[in-house]
């Protein structure tokens, strides 16, 4: 298989869904279901920029279930980095009577919720330079680094680089292998 970069399948930040830190998280869903109806390939988390428009963050997926439900955050507290067995998720489940709060509460706790009270910031792993190759956030990917993946050049953000992307660059390359058969 040929070297592809970063570069090449990245999302430029500049057409990536942004917010603010000062936005909700209704916000958030609004800004995400609007770039859906532009775009095929819709995005299902943001980058938060700051009034310069330069990267701070990122909300994913992960991030707002964990902000709509509090109880996350007193589990992960207590745990250290690792795998979550079955039995340990379904006794947390139990313990901390996670998703039972009508929806009502649901939807007030995400209109309140403020980008900067839920967004990651992320760590030194989770940035790749445009010229690193996707073998590379492929593995960091698969060992489990927070998603998506920061590009940058030099110390500036350039892109946001998704796993679905290079599942489908790897999906296309296999597909057209000359195998003998």
């Amino acid at each position: 298989m040929k070297k592809i970069f970063a570069k090449e399948l990245m999302i430029p930040i500049s057409d990536y869904v942004s917010v603010k830190k000062t936005d909700t998280l209704v916000d958030v869903l609004q800004a995400l279901e609007s770039a859906k109806q532009a775009n095929a390939h819709a995005h299902r988390d943001a980058i938060v920029v700051d009034d310069g428009g330069k990267f701070v963050g990122k909300v994913t997926m992960i991030d707002i279930f964990r902000a709509l439900e509090p109880g996350y955050k007193k589990i992960m507290k207590g745990r250290a980095t690792g795998t979550l067995t079955n039995e340990s998720v379904m006794k947390a489940v139990k313990e901390f009577n996670l998703w039972l709060e009508p929806e009502k509460d649901i939807c007030q706790r995400g209109s309140k919720k403020t980008v900067a009270e839920v967004m990651h910031v992320p760590e030194k792993i989770e940035f790749l330079q445009e010229t690193d190759t996707i073998e590379k956030a492929l593995n960091l990917y698969v060992m489990g680094v927070h998603q998506p993946l920061i590009v940058k050049d030099g110390n500036t953000a350039t892109g946001v680089l998704r796993f679905g992307d290079i599942f489908e660059s790897v999906r296309k390359a296999l597909l057209a292998c000359d195998i003998e058969q």
